[in-house]
Order: C-alpha cells, then sequence, then structure tokens
C-alpha cells in the first residue's frame, strides 16, 4: 500500500510539472500573439486608406476629383501621426521644426486639392497612368516615388498628363500620397 501511494504521488508531482510547462508554453504563445495583433494594429492605423499599386493610387485620386470628393483625396495621402512619428525623422536633419513642417505640407495639400478639384471635378476623367519621372529615393524604412506625372483621358478621348501631385510614399510595399502640388 505505501508503493501504491508513493507511486500516486510521482504521478501527481509529475502531471503538476507537466501542466505548469503547458500553462508556461500557453502564456508565452498567447503574448506573442496578442504582440502581433498589437503590431498589426498599430501598422493599420498608419496605413489606413493605403493602396496596393501607384496604379490603384491614381485611379483613386481620378474617381475622388471625379466624384469632388476632398475627403477621399485627403484619405489618400499621410495623415499627420505617420508624417510626425516616421517620414520627417527620417527626412535630413532641418531648421524646421516637426510640427512647422507638417503644418506647411498640410496647407500646400489643403491649397492643392481645393485647386484640382475646382479645376478637373466632376468632367467623368479616366485614369489612364501613373509615373515617376524623377529618381526614387530611399529612407529608413520607406521609400519616396518622385517627380509623379498622372495621365488621365477626358471623355473626348483626348490625354493630359498632370503634374498635380507631390510624392508617392511607398512602405512595405503599400502606397501613400505624400502630398498635392499647390499649382
Amino acid at each position: 500500500m505505501i508503493g501504491h501511494k508513493d507511486g500516486q504521488f510521482v504521478n501527481v508531482i509529475k502531471q503538476r510539472h507537466t501542466i505548469s510547462a503547458r500553462c508556461h508554453l500557453s502564456n508565452v504563445a498567447t503574448a506573442l500573439l496578442l504582440f502581433s495583433i498589437c503590431l498589426i494594429g498599430c501598422e493599420r492605423r498608419v496605413w489606413e486608406n493605403s493602396l496596393d499599386s501607384p496604379d490603384q493610387l491614381g485611379l483613386a485620386v481620378i474617381d475622388a476629383i471625379n466624384q469632388k470628393d476632398i475627403e477621399k483625396l485627403n484619405q489618400l495621402r499621410v495623415q499627420k501621426q505617420a508624417y510626425l512619428s516616421w517620414i520627417y525623422p527620417a527626412f535630413p536633419k532641418s531648421s524646421f521644426s516637426p510640427d512647422f513642417a507638417w503644418e506647411n505640407l498640410n496647407k500646400k495639400c489643403n491649397i492643392g486639392m481645393k485647386r484640382w478639384i475646382n479645376q478637373y471635378g466632376g468632367r467623368n476623367l479616366s485614369f489612364v497612368n501613373i509615373r515617376f519621372d524623377k529618381p526614387t529615393q530611399n529612407y529608413d524604412g520607406f521609400q519616396l516615388l518622385r517627380g509623379t506625372i498622372l495621365t488621365l483621358q477626358n471623355p473626348a478621348g483626348k490625354k493630359a498628363e498632370l503634374k498635380i501631385l507631390g510624392s508617392v510614399v511607398m512602405m512595405k510595399n503599400r502606397y501613400k500620397l505624400l502630398s498635392y502640388d499647390d499649382g
């Protein structure tokens, strides 16, 4: 009987160690899962409304201009938090404060969006293509596609090349506008 009780005691100890090891692994797995979800959620906030390609971005810009939708145009560009937290710090040092640089960029964009909607809005334009005639600049964590030229076509079939967009930011194969040209 004593041997049987000792055997039970040893089995209980083994079960506790097994359960303890499983709980520890489960806690580690849960922590890693929560950390991964947080990272995914944070990146989505930064890149909300980003698109899969420059062509998708160009098409979205033309659609927003056709609909005279300034809110949609605004959503297609990098927002303040992303600009201040990782774009501005990656640029060469400046004598301007980050907030001052953002305010100037934001003002330029607001003027440009209004100007391009007033000039081209509601005309039923079609997207043809988007290209970049300046070299790409590499920064820590992203690239700037520069010299943006947007080609569109009117309902009569006439094509036009517009320089109404600033650089395009590419990060992890996702695209957003850095700015709109203010004309």
